[in-house]
């Protein structure tokens, strides 16, 4: 008899503790939200400059140096940006175009191929546009996916690593009359 209960007993207390650890196992530790804001959203480390509001609309540049000038442009990657007012620096034969100061600190672009009125227009160097886009790596496999040169799409992993495909593309001024 006393083996008995010390048996249910022991199965009892095994239950439990098999209970109690599979609840803890499935049950989220306490998180430390000291560095929280008020507002309960995270934040990113902005070091004097922000890729992305919080709300997950473009950020406005009107410099494409903050990209490729980033210690780390590939953050970027998945943002959608828009380029307000940005010099054309260069252009190639497929209709693409490069933006930024030299042709070692730059970011290729690529028209749309869906939107035929943005994948007809005709940039020239020194234009002012306006771009709308989402920062891609740049890369072989790239160059493949979005019809890009191979040239291009290289010098692109070789200066930022980054380019941007574009969604909406605009001229606010043309050095061609």
């Amino acid at each position: 008899m006393r083996i008995q209960r010390s048996l249910v007993l022991f199965v009892a207390v095994s239950g439990w503790l098999l209970t109690a650890g599979a609840v803890a196992q499935t049950t989220p530790a306490p998180q430390d939200n000291s560095n929280m804001p008020a507002n309960g959203q995270a934040t990113m480390p902005n070091n004097g400059q922000s890729n992305m509001d919080n709300s997950g609309q473009s950020q406005e540049l009107v410099d494409p140096g903050v990209i490729y000038n980033d210690k780390n442009p590939g953050s970027w990657v998945g943002k959608t940006v828009m380029l307000k007012n940005v010099m054309v620096q260069d252009t190639n034969k497929g209709g693409n175009f490069w933006i930024g100061s030299d042709s070692h600190h730059r970011i290729l672009v690529l028209k749309p191929q869906d939107n035929a009125n943005a994948k007809a227009l005709q940039v020239h160097k020194g234009d002012i546009v306006t771009i709308t886009g989402t920062v891609q790596p740049a890369s072989k496999y790239a160059a493949t996916e979005t019809g890009a040169e191979k040239g291009s799409m290289q010098d692109a992993e070789n200066s930022s690593g980054v380019f941007l495909q574009a969604r909406d593309l605009s001229v606010a001024s043309s050095t061609q009359h």
